[in-house]
């Protein structure tokens, strides 16, 4: 079944396209997707009677190759990108999906679905991690699958510029605050700890630590998980490991990545505050009422400007990067 293809503005959103041929890496992408899910899967699944969740579906790019699926099987979808579902509902169907926000909350009720995969989805998520992880749990049906990649040992170098040393790497987060639109936070997980996090609800079936529709030590890595029957709550996941030295390590290496992201931040953009007016306290309470308030907004202005040229550069180094400049 040949499904339709969406405009080139949402199909780039999910990033990683071909600048020479992109809607041909696009359909390739997605192929690839549906490839690796199925290799992941248990060797007896079957598509049949199944209901699955796409977290972070975008305009459909797997969805749209398991259309010759739908005739016995249902695929919902979800994502922020109000755009993306809207198309995706008026040329996928019988697939629909929902918009979401950041936050976790999807409108299905508990126990919805057999299966649930998430690419480029948790390689993102900062402050919301836990909660999503928890609203997937409860979609799940019991015994019910969850597929995920992650950023790990294949994606440290091009991250953070650091060799991957995993028993100092717990969840690293880097870019904290980044808009989606521009790619977003990255986030780094180590095997280990998603083994002690996860596991806390999910009987850890397979993970890869690497290569994701790729070859081993790059690119994604890639966790199977099956929902245990527990009732578990944010906090569960959060919860350091008590006697793990390795807790301690993560913690004290995303602390510097945290303070060279400060540093970095106070050179380029608003941190590179001016100094005051450049008039004496006297005089300056002697200055017209119109003067002195254009005075106290002045550097305001200039870290505006600032922080706008830095988030300029920012893009323009993306669009290099994109386009293989």
């Amino acid at each position: 079944m040949t499904a339709p293809l969406p405009p080139f503005a949402l199909a780039n959103r999910v990033g990683g396209l071909s600048v020479k041929n992109p809607m041909e890496a696009y359909v390739a992408l997605g192929a690839a997707i549906r490839r690796e899910i199925e290799r992941l899967l248990p060797e007896d699944w079957t598509w049949a009677g199944k209901r699955s969740l796409d977290f972070g579906c975008g305009a459909g790019r797997a969805m749209r190759h398991f259309l010759d699926e739908t005739p016995a099987a249902e695929f919902e979808g979800c994502d922020i990108d109000a755009p993306s579902i809207e198309w995706l509902n008026e040329h996928l169907a019988p697939m629909h999906a929902v918009v979401c926000g950041e936050g976790p909350g999807l409108p299905y009720e508990d126990e919805s679905f057999d299966f649930a995969w998430a690419t480029s989805v948790f390689t993102h998520l900062t402050d919301y991690w836990s909660g999503w992880l928890l609203e997937i749990h409860r979609l799940l049906k019991p015994g019910g699958y969850l597929l995920a990649t992650f950023l790990g040992e294949g994606m440290s170098e091009a991250i953070t510029h650091e060799p991957w040393i995993e028993d100092r790497v717990g969840m690293v987060v880097t870019r904290y605050g980044a808009s989606f639109d521009a790619g977003g936070p990255n986030v780094l997980m180590s095997p280990w700890w998603i083994r002690a996090r996860w596991g806390r609800a999910f009987d850890i079936v397979e993970l890869e630590p690497s290569g994701f529709m790729g070859a081993p030590g790059e690119g994604h890595g890639c966790v199977v998980a099956r929902k245990l029957p527990l009732k578990v709550t944010v906090s569960d996941f959060e919860r350091p490991e008590t006697d793990e030295p390795r807790e301690w390590a993560g913690l004290l290496h995303q602390q510097r990545h945290l303070f060279d992201e400060l540093a970095a931040t106070r050179k380029s953009s608003r941190w590179a505050v001016v100094s005051p007016p450049p008039v004496a306290r006297g005089a300056y309470e002697d200055l017209p009422a119109d003067v002195r308030e254009v005075l106290e907004i002045v550097p305001d202005l200039i870290a505006e400007n600032q922080d706008l040229l830095a988030r300029t550069q920012t893009l323009e180094k993306d669009v290099k990067r994109l386009s293989g400049g």
